[in-house]
């Protein structure tokens, strides 16, 4: 176990714009990279290893985290490309995607969970040369309060609807679905924390079709409601 988690944290240790960690599976943290110590608010890894999510990280950020885990270590189901909110080294939250997976031996022993995250920010930013990409991605930001759909954003970049799903996954790691929600959900969220808006209202004005879907898509994302959301920006 020692091993492969020393072999696992030199693979990652100067990684930039990823996060990396394994835990055990009462939530401890046995290793992680700069990237990571630097979004937990820490100098340098060796002070991380020992505490947990919940003693790093916002609670809300923190349950969110401790849920997947949960989940993963019951199922034993890998996440894939999930899109979460992770902070970044500047103390704001940002859209990153992660994988996760059991840690297991060759008896089958779970050992704890291995997680990699990475910065949307940076990939669209390495990924402006891809002009036809940048047009849909353009196009979700600027219109997200429409109805918009793949074969939109598809039309924008000039490609295929099957084209952009391909092109958009190898290059962000997320399909044009999830790129519409999220960018919704950024402006949701800038609402919730900047104005005094019902939630229905931001439903509506961010192109969610009503307030229970808002919600459910929120919840699933972020991992809590957003009057709850928005009662937690209100206590920072």
């Amino acid at each position: 176990m020692h091993l492969v988690v020393v072999t696992l944290a030199e693979v990652f240790a100067g990684v930039p714009h990823v996060m990396f960690c394994v835990k055990a599976p009462d939530g401890r943290y046995l290793a992680v990279n700069q990237a990571f110590a630097e979004r937990a608010g820490h100098a340098a890894p060796g002070t991380v290893l020992g505490h947990t999510a919940a003693e790093l990280f916002p609670a809300d950020l923190a349950a969110t985290y401790q849920a997947q885990d949960d989940r993963l270590l019951a199922t034993g189901t890998a996440m894939r490309n999930e899109l979460e909110l992770i902070l970044r080294p500047d103390g704001s939250r940002g859209w990153y995607v992660t994988n996760k997976t059991r840690l297991v031996d060759e008896q089958g022993e779970v050992l704890g969970i291995v997680a990699v995250s990475y910065d949307l920010h940076t990939a669209e930013t390495v990924d402006r040369r891809h002009a036809n990409l940048q047009a849909a991605i353009d196009l979700a930001r600027e219109s997200y309060a429409e109805p918009l759909k793949v074969a939109d954003l598809a039309a924008a970049a000039g490609m295929t609807s099957t084209q952009l799903e391909r092109s958009m996954r190898r290059i962000l790691g997320m399909s044009p679905k999830q790129l519409l929600i999220r960018t919704r959900l950024e402006a949701a969220m800038r609402r919730l924390d900047e104005t005094d808006h019902t939630v229905a209202a931001i439903a509506g004005a961010c192109g969610f079709y009503d307030q229970s879907s808002f919600t459910r898509q929120f919840q699933r994302v972020v991992g809590i409601t957003p009057g709850a959301y928005r009662a937690r920006g209100a206590h920072r």
